[in-house]
């Protein structure tokens, strides 16, 4: 167990979110458990950003989201405490914690373990979004959250032998009359299912190999939307806004997305006061500051290593290098 385990809470959730966990809003900064590791320590473990990862300690096991970031200090690793079995298949941190209280105040040792990481292999990711809330999970890795009007669900599965459409019956719990499209690319393994009653989504569930590449944010939003002709219905088949819409991307601020944070970076705003200015996000507590500075960076990156490229095209066709 050579790696230091701390626990803590995020920004958005207070305990075991017998409270927080009922706002859509609170719970789309970080919709399902994960572990924040650096990415040095996860390549020497084969563990990339998304995958699933099995943290144990001596006492038991958990199955979160790899989270890579170089504010975690090599070595070390960061959980969330707040899921329980309400929101999480097998993601309770205290599982990994022992028993030990200190001997004068019987305080317990909650706040670290020691741990190892290793990649959890799955056969088939899954994600939903349900107007109803799952009466039943029967997946290896779960992970649900509330949002407007309904509920969005991670899954996965060891073997990839689950039966999609009986999976899909079983979310959805459509009643008599709703309808349901399908599509299936035998080659790649992906199934895509979208259940509606009348103009509302009654849910969709999407299914691969590999972590799932749908925007959840969109996704979420459909919920609300009403799709009362086959184009807005196919694009929640295809995952992605039809022509015309919007995808905000995650929520990071006041109801605004990344994708919203990143356009108005790309259109001058090369600060976090100046994208407060455009935007608001950022203006009231400043907890999400640092997640706007991040989205500034990497716009920052993109543009140096674009000029970069353009630099060296321009020598070479010149005959410099």
């Amino acid at each position: 167990f050579p790696l230091r385990l701390n626990t803590g809470r995020v920004r958005d959730q207070w305990h075991t979110m017998t409270r927080t966990g009922r706002s859509p809003r609170l719970s789309q900064h970080f919709a399902e458990p994960f572990v924040e590791i650096h990415p040095e320590d996860a390549q020497s473990y084969g563990v990339t950003d998304a995958d699933l990862v099995r943290v144990s300690s001596p006492q038991g096991s958990i199955i979160v989201r790899a989270l890579l970031s170089k504010r975690q200090r090599r070595g070390t690793v960061f959980v969330p405490m707040h899921w329980t079995d309400q929101f999480a298949g097998k993601a309770r941190v205290d599982t990994l914690i022992s028993g030990i209280t200190d001997p004068h105040s019987g305080q317990p040792a909650l706040k670290h373990a020691f741990v190892r990481v290793e990649r959890f292999a799955a056969g088939i990711y899954g994600f939903a979004v349900l107007r109803q809330k799952p009466r039943v999970l029967n997946a290896d890795y779960w992970a649900l959250a509330r949002c407007e009007d309904g509920w969005r669900l991670e899954l996965a599965f060891a073997a990839g032998t689950t039966e999609a459409s009986l999976l899909a019956a079983s979310l959805f719990d459509a009643p008599a009359g709703a309808e349901t499209l399908a599509y299936r690319d035998g080659a790649t393994l992906r199934d895509r299912f979208a259940c509606f009653e009348e103009d509302r989504l009654l849910g969709a569930l999407f299914l691969a190999p590999e972590p799932v590449a749908v925007s959840r944010a969109w996704a979420c939003e459909q919920l609300q939307a009403r799709h009362d002709g086959h184009r807005p219905r196919m694009a929640v088949i295809a995952g992605r806004p039809s022509a015309g819409s919007i995808d905000r991307g995650a929520l990071v601020c006041f109801g605004i997305g990344a994708n919203e944070i990143a356009a108005a970076v790309a259109q001058g705003c090369r600060s976090v006061d100046a994208v407060g200015q455009a935007l608001g996000a950022g203006t009231n507590c400043g907890s999400c500051r640092g997640e706007i500075r991040q989205i500034i960076e990497q716009y920052r990156l993109k543009t140096d290593t674009r000029h970069e490229e353009t630099a060296l095209g321009q020598a070479r066709e010149r005959g410099l290098s």
